[in-house]
């Protein structure tokens, strides 16, 4: 049998939560772990400087069963740690029957949702529950679904939450079910105080417009659909990460090293000064705060070690064919750094340098070739590139005259620092 935790925010005497764990102990061992009290909106609080107390209960369709006196997030982890001294993972945590919905930006705002964030950043496959009413009455649509939510979750990953919310309507009216993009703030609903007769404040919620595209889960729900989105739990826009280690205030330009990698060193001639080259040149660029992409041919190895203790931050594309373009990635990395600039290194010079060289002239990108800083296994061969570069409209040029002419313009504590990396 599978094993589920439940919990919720509205509390262990909560409607919601009872049909809940009716409804899954035909499908798993059920343990819950609630809330003694509502704890509507305490988004994903712990209780940090207090104590909370757990107490024994009996809740029909329950293994067994605790009232916690803390937040629903307290509750998860709890409740985790309870199991966990038991020898038991869960499967799953449910978080619900929320009385009420959790969409658009109120999942922020929500303890049903926070408890199953928890549970996701657990790597426990999380599902949060909603019906639209605090009065809600109407859960056998949706409790007939729970194995087809377990199936969804499945098939993503465990560090992402489902959230689902369903209108508070006999299922028999229920219209269908749609994945669907959490409305974003402002959409839908909206969170303001209001001053109370004692003159005092008290907040509440308030619609705002929506509109026909039913593009997100406000939309459908309204319009008599069950809605499933799902939540990610990363903390980081990769996308505005790419952007900013590509932002620089003193050049727009993007180092690319091709396939510097350890097994590629004995294809290239005198292997040695050509490491110390890249190293130096993936040095100064990153002393300067300039991104740096690394290409890499499947089979050839990691990275030269010297050249990510200089670059660790950098991103790599990962290639098979010699060209690096063919890189899934490829594209995708070139076009969230923000340049119009590339200079270029690596190995081989004839081969796997040349072709993505060019393959940055053909998309419009001004390519600087740092001929020192490249290497094939003849001098003969390295030369023909050189020159084939050259007349593909790439400048071909030193390690020493690009990167100087880039510290120009920063500060005399980086050029410096820049002399002494090229020069001594």
């Amino acid at each position: 049998m599978l094993k589920v935790l439940v919990t919720n925010d509205d509390g262990i005497e909560s409607v919601g939560l009872k049909a809940l764990v009716e409804a899954l102990a035909e499908h798993a061992d059920v343990y819950v772990v609630a809330p003694e009290d509502q704890q509507s909106a305490k988004s994903h609080s712990i209780t940090f400087h207090g104590e909370v107390s757990a107490a024994e209960t009996e809740l029909r369709g329950a293994v067994e069963a605790r009232i916690l006196s803390g937040t629903p997030t307290d509750c998860v982890i709890w409740g985790l740690g309870w199991l966990a001294k038991e020898g038991i993972k869960p499967d799953f945590v449910f978080s619900g029957i929320n009385m009420g919905y959790n969409t658009g930006f109120a999942i922020y705002y929500s303890g049903t949702v926070a408890a199953a964030r928890e549970a996701a950043l657990n790597g426990i496959r999380s599902i949060a529950l909603s019906v639209g009413d605090h009065d809600a009455k109407f859960f056998d649509y949706l409790l007939g679904l729970l194995p087809r939510f377990m199936e969804m979750s499945r098939h993503i990953s465990p560090k992402t939450v489902l959230n689902v919310n369903a209108p508070n309507i006999p299922s028999w009216d229920i219209k269908g079910v749609r994945v669907t993009e959490a409305a974003p703030y402002g959409y839908g609903v909206s969170f303001g105080f209001n001053k109370t007769d004692s003159g005092d404040y008290k907040i509440g919620g308030y619609r705002t417009f929506t509109d026909d595209r039913m593009r997100y889960d406000i939309d459908w729900v309204t319009s008599g659909y069950v809605s499933v989105s799902p939540l990610p739990t990363a903390l980081t826009d990769h996308a505005a990460l790419l952007r900013l280690r590509g932002q620089m205030a003193q050049a727009e330009c993007l180092t690319v090293i091709v396939d510097a990698q350890q097994q590629m060193l004995g294809r290239v001639k005198k292997p040695e000064r050509f490491a110390d080259n890249v190293t130096r040149l993936v040095h100064a660029v990153s002393r300067m705060g300039m991104p740096v992409l690394f290409t890499e041919t499947g089979g050839m190895g990691d990275i030269l070690p010297e050249l990510e203790a200089y670059a660790g931050e950098a991103e790599k594309a990962e290639h098979i064919q010699p060209d690096a373009w063919s890189s899934p990635d490829m594209e995708k990395l070139v076009s969230l750094i923000d340049v119009e600039r590339v200079l270029i290194a690596g190995a081989a010079s004839n081969i796997e340098l040349l072709q993505t060289a060019l393959g940055f002239r053909e998309r419009g990108y001004d390519v600087t070739v740092i001929e020192d800083c490249c290497a094939a296994a003849k001098k003969s061969d390295h030369r023909v590139a050189m020159k084939d570069l050259e007349d593909a409209g790439c400048r071909v040029s030193t390690m020493g005259t690009e990167v100087m002419q880039l510290a120009s313009s920063c500060t005399k504590q980086v050029l410096d620092s820049v002399k002494n990396i090229l020069f001594t």
